[in-house]
């Protein structure tokens, strides 16, 4: 019998630093250097190899995710987001940070976020407003 609570902690074991944007590296929108892909059982995990690369992911999404509660129709921004929209938040939200920067093709977390700071000075400086769209327009699964 397959034991969800044995999965969990091994996967806190194996996983420790677990990656912010660990949902949306697993869909393959976006890529990260610091991100370690592990398999855990039939499943995958991704960890981040550095805890201050780690904080400043944490900082972004917070952030990220406090600016597009419009956008992504939700109406308490700390509560958890259904998968849909965690993957609009990461994916749509690192393209759109990419786009901010002028860059085209895969996102790449960390080189984007250290870019953006370099550009911007801090987190709270980054231009949320301008990242919308792409929240807006990024599809889970395309439409038929």
């Amino acid at each position: 019998m397959y034991d969800e609570n044995a999965y969990r902690q091994t996967y806190s074991e194996i996983n420790p630093l677990k990656c912010v944007f660990e949902r949306s590296m697993l869909r393959r929108c976006v890529d990260c250097e610091l991100g370690v892909r592990r398999n855990i059982a039939e499943r995958e995990a991704v960890g981040c190899r550095d805890q201050a690369a780690h904080a400043l992911c944490v900082g972004f999404k917070e952030r990220l995710k406090h600016a597009a509660v419009f956008v992504l129709k939700v109406t308490h921004p700390d509560d958890p987001l259904p998968h849909a929209k965690e993957l609009k938040l990461q994916c749509g939200g690192l393209a759109g940070l990419r786009a901010c920067l002028g860059e085209e093709g895969m996102p790449q977390v960390v080189a984007d976020l250290k870019a953006a700071l370099a550009r911007y000075g801090s987190l709270d400086a980054l231009p949320y407003q301008e990242m919308l769209p792409a929240i807006r327009g990024f599809e889970a699964r395309p439409r038929r």
